[in-house]
């Protein structure tokens, strides 16, 4: 393996979404997750695809409703399989505004060993080793930060694959899956990390190799945490409620997304030294310049994603500063 670059930067992904309006509404929540990463220092959008179809119904069956809890509007509650909560665009952001990830307290795991690496991209060989092992340190973190409030955190699975050797009894469809992105798929509780995915690991030395497969990691595991907390249903049917207001679903897109900047920030800072981002690293993904220009009036200025991240990274673990939905307007622009 040739050596990286040290003049390079650690790496931005330059992978772009389709820019398809319309899955970003009725389709937001409910099914899998694939996430196209938008430079690494905090550009993380989901589109949110059901694994039924591209216009699923926000309202749940009348056999969902019946087994699942009573939701009262504005409070949060933890949803059962397929049940939208109710009440007005109002009450669902009041939700997201008080949701009990922001009372939650990520603690900072003493160790978190992960496999030596010689630098650059990790081999595929080896790198279901690198990604399990990062998930282990995530997986306790997150599951000790959500006890406190009764939310049980089953760690996802981790698979890495090829598209050429797609993983036949996924639950999320084949079409999901690509070398450009990990695809996060609540279906089977599973990460699916593309083998030949290389958002700048090529340009990292063998100490900083490490560090940017957790921060990348840390993204696509908090969407896990979210839904554990049932947070990604609240935020589609708060999308479905702002149907007919744009400017406002935007602007909802907006502190969805720096949420979990911050949180994924906050996540991954409080690993161990040596793990968490550091020197060259640190300093890229934290930067403006490694956020990406928003396409979209959904997506958050660089300046807002650095902003958040920093946030995380600063909050030592206490996640009540990752307050998107309570933020000026201006924080989340």
């Amino acid at each position: 393996m040739s050596a990286p670059s040290p003049s390079a930067p650690p790496g931005v992904d330059a992978t772009r979404r389709p820019r398809r309006r319309g899955l970003l509404l009725p389709a937001i929540a409910f099914g899998c997750a694939m996430l196209l990463l938008l430079g690494i220092g905090g550009g993380l959008t989901a589109l949110w695809l059901t694994g039924r179809d591209d216009q699923p119904s926000p309202a749940a069956d009348s056999s969902s409703e019946a087994e699942s809890p009573s939701v009262e509007p504005g409070t949060w509650q933890p949803l059962g399989d397929g049940q939208a909560p109710p009440g007005s665009a109002e009450e669902l952001e009041q939700v997201l505004a008080s949701n009990p990830l922001l009372d939650a307290g990520l603690p900072s795991p003493e160790e978190c060993p992960l496999p030596e690496t010689e630098g650059g991209a990790v081999p595929a060989e080896e790198l279901t080793d690198l990604l399990e092992a990062g998930a282990a340190c995530l997986a306790t973190a997150w599951t000790d930060a959500l006890a406190p409030a009764g939310i049980d955190f089953a760690p996802p699975a981790v698979v890495v694959f090829t598209t050429e050797d797609l993983p036949a009894d996924a639950g999320c469809e084949p079409e999901r899956f690509s070398d450009s992105a990990p695809v996060v798929c609540r279906a089977d509780n599973t990460l699916y990390w593309p083998a030949l995915w290389d958002p700048g690991f090529s340009h990292t030395s063998a100490e900083e190799a490490p560090q940017l497969y957790m921060w990348h990691l840390s993204y696509s595991y908090t969407m896990f945490a979210l839904s554990a907390a049932s947070l990604d249903g609240y935020y589609g049917a708060l999308q479905v409620a702002l149907a007919e207001d744009p400017d406002r679903a935007d602007e909802a897109q907006r502190r969805w997304a720096l949420q979990i900047s911050c949180l994924s920030s906050a996540a991954t800072f409080q690993m161990p030294q040596g793990v968490r981002p550091d020197g060259r690293v640190e300093e890229f993904v934290t930067s403006v310049e490694a956020q990406a220009s928003p396409a979209t009036a959904g997506e958050p200025s660089p300046e807002a994603r650095a902003a958040w991240v920093g946030t995380g990274r600063d909050s030592g673990g206490v996640l009540e500063g990752c307050g998107t939905w309570s933020a000026p307007a201006d924080e989340v622009a």
